[in-house]
């Protein structure tokens, strides 16, 4: 059963619960002619629709190992024009396309440390957001420590 886009009742730890988003994001690739992008047009399309359509997911759940690592295999796959069929080769190692456009890569996320970062996110407002009512309730369920 699902509930505001989430799964109820499964484990947050089970990497069945990111099916939806892997599908998710075949489907949308499906759509999309590989042959008529453009080399600048992918990362455009990496940034602004791949990589934002796990975020819900990340900014909830730790993202397991083999999830990520698929999810980080399409947007591979996608940047450099492989398809189911073939295989190739990329121009530059993924850790390097997804360094800072300031250091003179594409600036793409790696899926692990966008996941950490926005679970971190709720470390910080849980320490600042004093009199909001979700803060209130974890502290009396689980106390202030």
């Amino acid at each position: 059963m699902k509930y505001l886009g989430m799964p109820l009742g499964s484990s947050f730890k089970s990497p069945l619960i990111w099916n939806p988003i892997l599908e998710k994001m075949e489907k949308r690739l499906s759509g999309w002619k590989r042959l008529y992008l453009s080399k600048g047009g992918r990362p455009m399309l990496l940034k602004s629709t791949l990589s934002s359509l796990p975020t819900y997911f990340l900014s909830l759940f730790t993202i397991p190992k083999a999830v990520a690592t698929r999810l980080e295999s399409i947007q591979r796959n996608f940047l450099w024009g492989s398809s189911e069929g073939g295989f190739k080769y990329p121009l530059v190692a993924w850790d390097k396309v997804c360094l800072p456009v300031e250091m003179g890569r594409l600036g793409l996320r790696k899926v692990v440390s966008f996941n950490q970062a926005l679970l971190g996110k709720w470390l910080w407002r849980y320490g600042h957001e004093d009199t909001h009512l979700w803060r209130r309730v974890i502290s009396s369920k689980y106390g202030e420590d």
